[in-house]
């Protein structure tokens, strides 16, 4: 089914259009975009009822960090879907969650391996303390590699390459509406949990994964949205949907 208010995703945006954009691509597709990133919620409970309830802290922190890895896939695989919309989102069509999450698992191994690789520099880097600047410097090059993998449909290793070719040349302009983003997207989530510890924690950690559910899709499609502003500005070729 063909979407007949077409959002144009691909072009140049300063770092004001970009958030205004985000929140109109979102609130358009709240339905389908929140219907996704709901998956994120049971593991974000169950971290904060089993924090709660096991009393052992060498248990607590061994169940706990399982559950966090699990979250951690969860979330990449949620991200993953997300991006895959935002393709049905450019292309005119309506986002499906079922779509969108086959999507994301036909990815998930490539997605996984570009992640690893980021992962493994980063903290190859940080762990000289020396070369924390050079870690930060790489982190920022290899944004987009989600993007890369999903949009652009590039293996693990190319979509560190086509993430840091995007940067190159705008890689303060990135640093700086990156930590914008991320501010707009982690203050909510902080107020959040926050106000669950005042709360029951079966109460206060449904508060806190439902935030981080609604928060996700606006961080998605706005990191998106840059990707295809520094790529419209960088390359000279149509960055437009083939």
């Amino acid at each position: 089914m063909m979407d007949q208010q077409r959002v144009p995703l691909r072009q140049r945006r300063e770092l004001g259009l970009i958030v205004n954009d985000a929140f109109t691509v979102y609130s358009r597709y709240f339905p389908a975009f929140f219907s996704i990133a709901m998956v994120v919620i049971p593991l974000g409970v169950a971290s904060g009822i089993f924090a709660d309830r096991i009393k052992d802290d060498a248990v607590e922190a061994g169940v706990v960090a399982v559950i966090d890895i699990g979250q951690l896939l969860v979330s990449l695989l949620a991200a993953a879907a997300l991006l895959a919309a935002l393709v049905e989102v450019d292309a005119g069509r309506l986002p499906d969650f079922g779509k969108a999450y086959d999507e994301a698992f036909a990815r998930i191994g490539t997605l996984v391996g570009g992640m690893l690789r980021v992962t493994f520099h980063v903290v190859l880097f940080m762990i000289t303390i020396v070369g924390i600047p050079w870690a930060i410097q790489r982190l920022v090059r290899w944004l987009f590699v989600q993007q890369a993998i999903m949009i652009d449909a590039t293996g693990a290793q190319e979509a560190l390459s086509r993430s840091a070719s995007a940067v190159d040349g705008s890689w303060w302009r990135t640093l700086g509406v990156w930590v914008v983003l991320s501010m707009l997207a982690g203050v909510p989530v902080a107020i959040a949990t926050l106000l669950a510890r005042a709360m029951p924690v079966v109460i206060g950690s449904t508060l806190s994964a439902t935030m981080n559910a609604l928060t996700l899709p606006f961080l998605v499609t706005a990191q998106t949205l840059f990707y295809f502003d520094l790529r419209a500005r960088k390359e000279s070729y149509d960055v437009s949907p083939a």
